[in-house]
This record gives structure tokens, C-alpha cells and sequence, in this order.
């Protein structure tokens, strides 16, 4: 049974077009009353073969409710005329009277505003059987659709699939379409082709097997539809179906479905497979400029550009007999820029750009975007200015070329001066232009900005993508920002741009993001934050990348033991992940912090059984220079850095400051001058580490000469650092006056590294009144730290002022500043072992502790006396030698003694400076033991062998501690 309504529109349909209202009710059972009146009131005729009672059917007068409704839907009921009812007969119509009522119904579904009302006149249609009338009958000539204005719907099943098209129904279309035989091919295309638009790519290619089943034969434009789907999808195995079907159907010669067949197994990953299928399309000589265009673009997608710039060398040099429009040489200038970009390849992009100059395509927005791309990756930003303000048309995306290319190639002024221009112009601002702004600030350390340009970016209305959030988390890693970083990791959970933990989604953008948040929690040091994320991430999803994060964190900023644990899980058969360059350096720098050398070996032997790390020489070697430097090995420091075939200035300059660090000044100076023959101009850095090494050598003269010359002859501007290194030069020498009058004389303020060298230098020389100026200088710049504290202090313990040791202590439990205790390790066979002062927690600690009373009874014999000026605590000389003897670094070498096998080095470090009693008894103990005694204190090592030291007695042990800012800068 049918509505109202859908009766309503048949009457509304006949009036408007003057049909004869006995005509549709003798193919629809329709009765017309006996006295006709200006609303009429169908109703339906029995039907023998349903044999029900008539049902009436009301049309109520526009007074009504009723009417009133269908008023609002569109379908108020129009008046017939009468002489149309008194002429109506029972007779059937005939043909072409009945063709025309048929095209009315259909131009009627193109009027009507919404799919019910499509929907209710089908039902209409299908309730008095129309469609089961003879194909003549039905045959009808209909307008073009309107989206679709090269298709005609040609009988009345076609029509009412239209009708249903026209409203984006493409399932009702279907059911429609799968019932109308013969069904047209088109109409089958048009759905393919409408379920592609929807992202539906599965239902396409499951439309197109349907199609197959109820026996219409695909043409060549549907083919060309579900190889993109399959593309798309991506679906090998039902491209490679379908390329089967081509083949058994004669298709195999035409030059789109050819073209579609490459672009297909293109983008599924099948490279050998599209170029097989190129090179069938080039012998048979269909090939077109698509054919070229589809086959340099997959080259270019999966990292071929070589070949890809091969091909379009080819192309541009075959001359097609076929006619080419202007769009597919846009295509192909396009296609191959990124190529050059790629490879950086300056010449090549050149001849494209004057090929495109000649084709007469570059005024194209597309190419001259395009160029402006090539022409930032390869670093000639001028050639891209020039192509930019060549430009007639410029788009949104030609400004952002501009903004991306300027940061890529660092110079964050221009991208901001640009980024205000855009703004002052009102041209939108797209999330390339907000991201590389935040960017630029982020990497020129300008973290505040880049929090600011974010939260301005979000009133905008522009939404971040996981590149903002990428940049806007490593602005809060360098603020060391865990609340705002906290903030982003939410936001990117809140609006989709990271997938929870419980349903990672392994894309790469979720690695990205994920590996960022990782890097961006160590730095805030909320290493359980970072190691649940990591944790987190599937174990067969986590890349390189995603270890190395982890593995940075904790060598960086962690614990360095964990980090070595992680990289050998990392390795271990059960993971199997490859590490790359960055990787090793992490797990280097961890050992060099551990002073690990036996951990620090087995890791260069890992690299040398790996070439994969040839190109990354960089990386690696220079690590390997700096962890057996800091492992006490600057021999085998040495070797490494003579194998380098290549070497850059970090390699110089951590070679000098491994000779520094050991006491070995005039190698460090000798290294220095060879990086000059190479050709090598020492910056800043490499005289900081010039003075670093006299400082430690006992080089003075040297080292005021370096400093003179670093203005002198190489234009450069001293830092606060270098003005550091020369006050400790100085006092070390005994020339504390001479220091202050440099601190005095500085062109800029005095930093707190400045005021700590003076601090140092004033523990040297027991100048309690210098001292405490420095010292109230450093609380000023809220820069003093338990290192400061504690130097002061002992200055006041020397001076004996035990009221003022008091008061200092006093001061730093209110601060809440602990002072760090004295720990010390040493590496032996059976692994690491930590002491700290009077430690006997150790099984061995009796034995540690006999063996140690022995010793000093024995150096004693030998002339030792203990400085009990060390023992810095109020209490008699006999308690003041019992707590010397306790110290963290006699342990450790007593432990070393009895684990270590004779002639082996005996590797000690400590966290702090070396106290000076200390160093007195291992220069005593080296003479009656048979080891070389390495003891890698918090500022240089001492090599304690035959009864001296290579400090060679120049060093401040008598109080302070080292400066450790050079070594960590270089």
C-alpha cells in the first residue's frame, strides 16, 4: 500500500503536465469519484489478484492539518480539470501516451527535496508492477543528471536510479540497479565511482564483483575506477585480480587502464611490478605523457629519484605523436621536483625549471610552488625568492613554500619577518606557516615564543598537526617544561593526534609524536612518564628511533646504568633491533659517564663487526675519542682519532680536551696546531679547551698567550668561560691579586662560573674575605648551589671559624640544599663496587679495612703524614686522622688491591674533587704496589704510578675544586 502523499504527487504530476488522470488510474488501480469537485479523492480500485476491500485513500482540502503538512513537504494536492475527468475512460493508455507519463513521474524525482519523497513514489512504482512492463514501454528520453551531465537515464528503472544518485543514495541505487536488465555499464561506473568520492574503497571493488555476477560486461572506464580503489586501498592481491580480468577481456591495449595498472601496483608498493607493466605499455607504443608521468611519480614515492630523474630525461626527450594537454605537463614538471629536492641535485633542477620555461608551464602556480620547494631543499634560497616573485598568481601554499624553505635552511628572521607580512596582508595562515614559525623559535631556544605562537595559533581557528605538536614538545623539553609538555601530550590525545596507549596505532605519525613525548619527559627528568610510554608501545612497533629516545634519556639525564641495560636489551635476540649511529653515540656517552671502559669496549667492538656506520663516521668516532678519555684511556683516544680518514672540529676538540683532562698540555697544544694545517679555523670552543688544558698542565704563560691571541689574531671575542679559565689559570699560580683585578676588568658582568673560579681560587689561598664576596655575588644571581656552600665552608674550616661553618650549615638546611656525599667506585673482574666515606656495608669490608690500615702503617714508614687539614670537623687530631683514613677513595683502592690481578690498572671515580690527603697516600701507595692507580676525580684524572702523579703536583687539591665547564662545552 502507498501513502497519501505519494497519490498527492501522481495527481500534482498529471495536472501539471496535462496528462488525462483515467490514464494513471487504469495502470495504477485508480479510481476517479463520480462528481469530480476542486479536491479530489482517489481511490483505490480492488485488484483481482490481491482481492482486498478498496481502501480510501483522502486528500482533505488545504483547511485541513493534512493538508496543511503536505503544503510543508512540497506536495499540495493541484485541482484537475474537469473535462479531463468527464473524458476518462477505462481503456488502456497507449504507448507513447504512457512513455510520457513515465518521463513525468521521473522529471518529477529530479524536483522533488528529499529522499523520502523519492523513496515513497518507488514504492508507488513498484506496487503497480511499471516495472515489469515490456522494455519498449519503459523506454524513455530524460534529461542529463546534474552532477553527471554526460548521462541520460534511458527507461524508467535507470531514472529512478538517477533519482536516487542525485541524492548521494547509493545503496538504494544499487538494489534499484540490480533489478533493471539490461543493466547499463554507466550506471555501474557512476556507482563505483561515487562509493570511491565516499572513501568506501572496499564496497567499490566488492560493486564492481557484484557487477561481474549479474552479467554486465566492465569498460574501459570502469576498470580504470577499481584499479584506484585497489590503490588506494592498498590491495595487491585484488589488483593483481583485476589485472587478470584485463587481460582475459582485451583490455591489455588500452593506454588508461595500462596507466591504471601502474599507478595501481605503484601505490601498493610493487615497484618491479609497475615498471614491468611500463615497459609492456612503452612496447606496444601506447604510451602517453600519463604513462610517463605514473611511473616517474612511483620512482620519486619509493625513493628512486635517481631513476625517476633517468625517466624524465627519457620523457622529455621523446617526441609524442599524440596530442598532450598543458595539464599532464604541469604533472610531470611537478612529479620530478621532488626528486631533485631529494638529492639536493642543484644542476638538475635548474634544467627543469628551464624546461618548464620553454613548455611555457611555469607561470603555473603548481610548478612555480613546486620550484620554490626544490629550490629551499637545495639550500638556493635566492633562486627561490626569485621564482617566488616571478609568480603571478601566488596561493596560500606558494607563501608557506617560502616560510618552510627559509626554516629549513635555518634563517628563523626571515620565516618571522615573513610570518608578519602574511599577517599585515591578511593571507590566511595555514598550519605550515604556525608550525614552522613555532619551530624556528623552538630550535633557536626561544621555548617562551614558541608556547606563545602555539597558544595564538589555537585562537586562530588553525589546528596543529603532529609536526606543531613535534615542535612544541621539544620547545618544552629545552625549558625543561613538564607541565606545558604534560598539556600538549593531552591535547594531542583529546583531539586525535596520538592514539591512546591500550590502541597504539603504529603509524609513523604516531611514532613521531610518540618518540617526542618520550625525549620531551626524559628531558623534564620524569623518566617513569617517559618509560611508561615506551613501555607502552608495542614491543614489535617500537623503531630505532623509539630505543634510541629511551636510551638518550637516560644516558643524558638519567641513569647511565640504565641506559647501557636498555641498549643491550635492545640488541638481544629476543628484540633484535638494529641500533643506528645515534643509538651508539647515547650508550658511548653513558660509559663515558660510568667510566665504564670495559662496557666502553665491547661497544666498539659491536661497531667494528657493523659497517653500517661508515657514513656516520662523525658520530661515532668522535664518541669513541670522548668515552676513553673519560674512561682513562686517552692512549687508545689517540689511536682512534689517527684512524679517522675524515675529521671535523668536534674530532679536534675532543681529542684536545682528552689530553687536557689527563694533565697532558703540550699534546693537547700539538693537536691544536695541526688542526690548523688541516686547514681547521679554531672558533671559541677550541681556545676554551686550548686554556682548559694549560689550566691543567700548569701552562701559564702559554695559556695568557692563547688567550691574547684568540682576540688578537683570530678575531674572537672572549666569553665569561674563557674569562673563568683564566682566573683559575692565575690563582693556580699563585697570582690570586692578578685574578681579581681580571674579574674587575671584565668588558661584561662577571657569570656565575666567573664568581665560582674566584671562589675556588680564594679556598687556594684561604682568602676568607674574597671569598664571601664571591659567595654573596652567587646568591644574588640565585646561583649558588651545594658546591659553593661547601666551598665557603671549607674556607671558614681552614680559617677555623667553626661558628661560621656552623651558620653555613645552618643556611643550607633552611635553603633545602643537601650537600652531595662523597661517593666513590672502582671497576674490577667481578664487576662495579661503590663506597662511600666509612662505608662497611661491603662482604669484603673487613678485609678492605685491614689491608687499608696496612697500607698507611707502611707509607707512614715511607714519610706520609696525614693532612688533617682535610678532616674539616671540630674534633681532636687523633679522630681528625681516623676520619681521613674512612674517605670513599681508600676504599675503593683498597677494594681495587684485593680483586684486581697484579700489573692491571686499578680505575677509580669519584663524584666530587679529590681531597688532598687522599691524593698524597696514593702517590705514597703507588710506590709499593704493582698498579697504575687511574683516578677520575669530578675535574680531570690523576695517574698515580712509581710514587708520582701526572698532575704533577699542579692542581688545587689543597681546597676548591675544578672548573667543569670547559670540558663540558667542548
Amino acid at each position: 500500500m502507498w501513502s497519501a502523499a505519494a497519490s498527492c504527487l501522481l495527481v500534482k504530476c498529471c495536472h501539471r503536465h496535462s496528462i488525462p488522470f483515467h490514464y494513471t488510474s487504469g495502470i495504477l488501480g485508480l479510481q476517479a469519484p463520480a462528481q469530480p469537485d476542486q479536491f479530489h479523492t482517489p481511490v483505490l480500485a480492488p485488484v483481482a489478484t490481491r482481492r482486498r476491500p478498496a481502501l480510501p485513500l483522502v486528500v482533505a482540502p488545504p483547511t485541513s492539518a493534512a493538508s496543511r503538512r503536505r503544503v510543508a513537504w512540497g506536495l499540495k494536492a493541484a485541482p484537475l480539470p474537469r473535462t479531463a475527468l468527464l473524458g476518462a475512460t477505462a481503456q488502456d493508455p497507449p504507448a507513447t501516451t504512457l512513455r510520457q507519463y513515465l518521463r513525468i513521474v521521473i522529471v518529477e524525482y529530479y524536483n522533488l527535496t528529499r529522499i523520502l519523497q523519492v523513496r515513497q513514489i518507488h514504492q508507488l512504482i513498484i506496487a503497480t508492477g511499471l516495472l515489469t512492463l515490456p522494455a519498449p514501454l519503459l523506454s524513455v528520453s530524460l534529461p542529463p543528471l546534474a552532477s553527471q551531465t554526460f548521462v541520460s537515464p534511458r527507461s524508467l528503472g535507470t531514472g529512478i536510479v538517477a533519482s536516487y544518485l542525485a541524492y548521494g543514495a547509493i545503496d538504494d541505487a544499487l538494489l534499484v540497479l540490480e533489478r533493471v536488465t539490461p543493466a547499463p555499464t554507466v550506471w555501474w561506473n557512476l556507482l563505483i565511482r561515487e562509493y570511491i568520492k565516499q572513501s568506501r574503497l572496499d564496497r567499490a571493488i566488492a560493486l564492481s564483483c557484484r557487477m561481474l555476477r549479474v552479467g554486465t560486461r566492465p569498460d574501459h572506464f570502469t576498470l580504470p575506477h577499481v584499479l584506484k580503489a585497489c590503490g588506494e586501498l592498498p590491495s595487491y592481491h585484488c589488483g593483481s585480480a583485476f589485472h587478470g580480468l584485463i587481460c582475459c577481456n582485451g583490455f591489455e591495449s588500452n593506454v588508461f587502464i595500462c596507466n591504471a595498472l601502474v599507478a595501481m601496483y605503484s601505490r601498493c608498493g610493487f615497484l618491479e611490478e609497475a615498471s614491468m607493466m611500463f615497459d609492456e605499455i612503452i612496447q606496444r607504443g601506447i604510451d602517453d605523457v600519463i604513462s610517463w608521468n605514473s611511473i616517474v611519480s612511483a620512482h620519486v614515492k619509493w625513493s628512486n629519484p635517481w631513476t625517476a630523474l633517468d625517466l624524465f630525461t627519457k620523457m622529455t626527450s621523446i617526441v609524442h605523436e599524440k596530442a598532450t594537454n598543458e595539464r599532464s605537463d604541469i604533472i610531470s614538471i611537478v612529479n620530478i621536483l621532488p626528486a631533485c629536492a631529494s638529492l639536493k641535485a642543484v644542476r638538475q633542477t635548474k634544467e627543469v625549471h628551464g624546461n618548464a620555461i620553454r613548455n611555457g608551464t611555469f607561470p603555473d602556480a603548481f610548478v612555480g610552488n613546486a620550484l620554490v620547494d626544490a629550490y629551499a631543499k637545495c639550500g638556493l634560497m635566492e633562486n627561490a625568492v626569485k621564482v617566488f616573485n616571478m609568480m603571478e598568481f601566488k596561493d596560500v601554499v606558494s607563501w608557506n613554500a617560502m616560510v618552510a624553505g627559509y626554516s629549513q635552511n635555518g634563517n628563523f628572521e626571515a620565516v618571522f619577518e615573513l610570518f608578519k607580512n602574511m599577517r599585515k596582508e591578511n593571507i590566511p595562515l595555514g598550519v605550515i606557516t604556525w608550525t614552522a614559525v613555532i619551530a624556528g623559535y623552538s630550535q633557536r631556544g626561544c621555548s617562551h615564543e614558541a608556547l606563545n605562537v602555539f597558544r595564538k595559533m589555537l585562537l586562530s581557528g588553525s589546528a596543529p598537526n603532529y609536526v606543531t605538536i613535534i615542535s612544541l614538545l621539544s620547545a618544552c623539553a629545552t625549558l625543561g617544561a613538564f607541565s606545558q609538555g604534560a598539556e600538549t601530550h593531552a591535547y594531542s590525545l583529546k583531539n586525535c593526534l596520538l592514539t591512546m596507549d591500550n590502541y597504539f596505532g603504529g603509524d609513523d605519525e604516531d611514532f613521531m609524536v610518540h618518540n617526542a613525548l618520550i625525549d620531551m619527559y626524559s628531558k623534564c627528568r620524569s623518566f617513569k612518564a617517559a618509560r611508561s610510554i615506551f613501555d607502552n608501545i608495542p614491543q614489535k612497533d617500537r623503531n630505532v628511533v623509539t630505543w634510541t629516545a629511551m636510551i638518550g634519556g637516560y644516558a643524558q639525564y638519567g641513569d647511565s646504568n640504565d641506559a647501557i641495560k636498555l641498549f643491550m636489551e635492545m640488541i638481544s635476540e629476543s628484540y633484535g633491533v638494529a641500533p643506528n649511529a645515534f643509538t651508539i653515540s647515547c650508550v658511548l656517552m653513558a660509559c663515558a659517564h660510568l667510566a665504564s671502559l670495559h662496557m666502553g669496549k665491547q661497544i666498539h667492538a659491536y661497531v667494528l663487526r657493523h659497517h653500517r656506520y661508515e657514513p656516520s663516521t662523525y658520530f661515532v668516532e668522535n664518541c669513541l675519542i670522548d668515552m676513553y678519555s673519560k674512561c682513562g684511556d686517552v692512549d687508545t683516544a689517540r689511536h682512534v682519532f689517527n684512524s679517522m680518514h675524515l675529521r671535523n672540529t668536534v674530532s679536534w676538540t675532543s681529542m684536545m680536551t682528552g689530553y687536557g683532562m689527563h694533565g697532558r698540555g703540550s699534546e693537547a697544544l700539538d693537536i691544536f696546531d695541526q688542526m690548523q694545517k688541516a686547514s681547521f679555523v679554531p672558533d671559541d670552543v677550541a681556545f676554551l679547551v686550548v686554556l682548559y688544558a694549560c689550566n691543567h698542565s700548569g701552562m701559564v704563560d702559554q695559556g695568557l698567550e692563547y688567550f691574547d691571541r684568540m682576540t688578537r689574531d683570530y678575531g674572537l671575542t672572549a666569553s665569561a668561560e674563557h674569562y673563568a679559565c683564566v682566573i683559575d689559570l692565575l690563582a693556580r699560580s699563585g697570582q690570586l691579586d692578578k685574578a681579581w683585578k681580571t674579574v674587575k676588568d671584565m668588558p661584561m658582568e662577571p657569570t656565575a662560573v666567573v664568581w665560582v673560579a674566584l671562589l675556588s681560587a680564594c679556598r687556594v689561598h684561604s682568602n676568607v674575605e674574597l671569598a664571601e664576596y664571591a659567595l654573596n655575588k652567587l646568591v644574588e644571581m640565585n646561583a649558588q648551589n651545594d658546591g659553593s656552600y661547601t666551598l665557603i665552608s671549607n674556607i671558614y674550616a681552614n680559617a677555623e671559624q667553626w661558628k661560621d661553618v656552623a651558620r653555613i650549615r645552618h643556611l643550607m638546611k633552611k635553603s633545602g640544599i643537601k650537600k652531595r656525599p662523597g661517593c666513590s667506585w672502582v671497576h674490577s673482574k667481578k664487576g662495579t663496587s661503590s663506597f662511600f666515606v666509612g662505608d662497611r656495608s661491603h662482604p669484603l669490608s673487613t678485609q678492605i679495612y685491614a689491608l687499608l690500615e696496612r697500607l698507611i702503617d707502611r707509607i707512614k714508614a715511607m714519610g706520609y703524614v696525614p693532612e688533617t687539614n682535610f678532616a674539616l670537623h671540630d674534633v681532636d687530631e687523633e679522630e681528625k686522622n681516623n676520619l681521613l683514613a674512612e674517605h670513599s677513595e681508600k676504599l675503593a683502592l683498597a677494594y681495587g688491591l684485593l680483586t684486581t690481578s697484579s700489573g692491571c690498572p686499578i680505575r677509580i671515580t669519584k663524584n666530587l674533587r679529590v681531597c688532598g690527603d687522599c691524593h698524597s697516600a696514593f702517590t705514597y701507595i703507588s710506590k709499593i704496589v704493582d698498579h697504575e692507580i687511574i683516578l677520575r676525580d669530578s675535574s680531570r684524572f690523576h695517574h698515580f704510578k712509581n710514587g708520582s702523579c701526572s698532575c704533577s703536583g699542579y692542581c688545587d687539591w689543597k681546597g676548591g675544586k675544578y672548573l667543569t665547564k670547559a670540558m663540558k662545552m667542548a
